[in-house]
């Protein structure tokens, strides 16, 4: 039995599909016309028009990627949410906004005439609903495999390039990231264990191997300060206390502001974690604690401009 919410989706999406179906038409005839590249994504392969001139996208590493490639040709983007501050020309009014990360605006996106949509993360469940609402217009969902984070996101890099004939670029960028990641792997080596903190609103998560923010054990070498978040750690990381991080006395601290990412008010990670447990650990008191640039961390997943950021930032912790 379908829910409500499935219901109103559908009825939704019936009643666009209608009144779309010429824009549907045409896009299909105009993808049809020229020529096109197979492309692989998280959900197989989809024959896409090479180089588009008009690309949609719901996910903030794609839009990373496209903007680091020098990509001109996307026209609508994700607004609402928290946009990072270097791609925030695609907050503007030059954009059409599309929806958020959440859920599309199927009545705007018809206005940038569309050759291809892009979801990928956040925005990856919304993949069916776009793909009925534009007939004829390929979804890509270019959601990155956390438990291997950067080839997966590279991977990624790599499937966009092709569609714009930047092959050269992205392979040139992966290149030197990929001669930066084996350095940090190597001054990680002895360097001692880390543990990555999330605060917001107040409270901290605590997160480890096989993590959203576990590329930093497995991607870049750095030791694991606990083992305990175990099999209850999801993604999403676990509530942890003051007294776990004083007991885990990590040598390396990296703490993800979650709500300066997002714009929430509150107290700073900086104010959370000034008190006395945590001011014993062996990071507080070898000032190794690291309060990382939330927007590539947190926001931005998988983009080629937030890796620079990720390997720039544990490379400047373990110096």
């Amino acid at each position: 039995m379908r829910t409500p919410k499935a219901l109103a989706t559908v009825a939704v999406t019936s009643a666009l599909a209608l009144s779309l179906a010429a824009c549907g038409s045409d896009d299909s005839d105009a993808a049809d016309s020229g020529p096109t590249v197979t492309v692989t994504d998280s959900r197989g392969q989809e024959e896409v028009p090479l180089n588009p001139d008009s690309v949609v996208v719901f996910d903030m590493g794609v839009l990373d990627t496209l903007d680091t490639l020098g990509v001109d040709a996307v026209t609508g983007v994700a607004k609402g949410g928290a946009t990072p501050s270097y791609l925030d020309k695609y907050a503007g009014d030059d954009y059409v906004g599309v929806g958020d990360l959440f859920e599309p605006d199927l009545e705007a996106i018809p206005r940038t005439e569309p050759d291809l949509i892009i979801v990928g993360g956040r925005s990856s469940e919304m993949h069916d609903t776009l793909e009925d609402a534009f007939d004829g217009v390929p979804v890509l969902d270019m959601s990155v495999d956390e438990s291997s984070y950067f080839e997966s996101a590279r991977a990624n890099a790599r499937e966009l390039a092709k569609i714009f004939e930047k092959s050269d670029e992205v392979d040139e960028i992966i290149a030197g990231q990929e001669k930066r990641v084996e350095a940090v792997r190597e001054q990680a080596d002895g360097a001692g264990r880390g543990l990555v903190l999330l605060t917001s609103g107040g409270e901290v998560t605590a997160y480890s191997v096989g993590s959203r923010f576990g590329f930093l054990h497995e991607d870049l070498g750095v030791e694991a300060a606990t083992g305990e978040l175990g099999d209850q750690e999801t993604r999403h990381g676990e509530a942890i206390s003051f007294e776990f991080v004083k007991k885990t006395d990590p040598d390396l601290l990296y703490v993800v502001d979650r709500d300066a990412a997002i714009g929430e008010e509150g107290k700073s990670a900086e104010e959370i974690l000034d008190n006395a447990l945590v001011r014993g650990t062996k990071a507080w008191k070898q000032e190794k604690v690291t309060y990382v640039d939330a927007e590539a961390w947190y926001i931005v997943v998988g983009g080629l401009t937030s890796m620079d950021t990720l390997i720039d930032e544990v490379e400047q912790s373990l110096s």
